[in-house]
């Protein structure tokens, strides 16, 4: 039973929809968690990046990584470069989880470079090598572990400072709409940083020098 006196939400409706303006307003009140949704709101914000060490074994959905150390230098043994540039590495380890090959550099998308770093290619890695050989890793074959170097170019670095920060995306096999069946890598709103030492240059890539 309700009290005499006592408001009920028939009781407010009723007197919302009494007249126009009240009818306008309820419109209104019923629009603002549409809006408010619809712009991001009641969205949830992308959680910040989770702190790993370097030396230790991250999951990143594609890869179990062990991220190493970074170096910089314009001698590595490979072709790219333009004047002006060099190459910055990241040395790490990284085991391919998943049942498919990984195009490390066309279709991956863990391996992130900070945006302190000029780099008008690509925030993901230009070119992969392989320490065993010094050739090029293009596909890493399921369940197989390499150690690697992840190679960018810039413009910039040329006093490298005693520490870099590697991005590392948590990673996602999903189902790539273009084209119909074709499954590969995706980035997460989910991320690793790796606060990385500067080393040097693996001598396994290093250019030979011209006698």
């Amino acid at each position: 039973m309700t009290e005499a006196g006592a408001i009920t939400a028939r009781t407010a409706v009723v007197f919302l929809l009494a007249t126009w303006p009240r009818r306008i307003l309820l419109a209104l009140l019923l629009l603002v968690p549409v809006i408010v949704g619809a712009v991001g709101g009641f969205g949830k914000a992308e959680p910040p990046p989770r702190e790993v060490a370097p030396d230790v074994v991250t999951d990143t959905g594609a890869y179990l990584v062990v991220p190493r150390y970074y170096f910089v230098s314009d001698q590595v043994d490979t072709y790219g470069l333009a004047d002006g540039e060099r190459w910055v590495g990241a040395v790490a380890q990284i085991t391919n989880q998943g049942t498919e090959p990984i195009s490390v550099t066309f279709s991956d998308e863990t391996f992130v470079l900070p945006d302190t770093v000029p780099n008008e290619n690509s925030r993901f890695p230009y070119e992969v090598l392989r320490l065993d050989t010094g050739s090029s890793l293009s596909e890493a074959q399921p369940g197989l572990t390499y150690e690697v170097a992840l190679l960018w170019r810039t413009t910039g670095l040329e006093d490298a400072p005693p520490e870099l920060t590697l991005t590392m995306n948590r990673t996602w096999w999903t189902e790539w709409s273009i084209e119909e069946g074709y499954f590969t890598w995706r980035a997460t709103a989910d991320s690793y940083d790796v606060t990385l030492p500067l080393g040097e240059l693996p001598d396994q890539i290093r250019q030979e020098e011209d006698e």
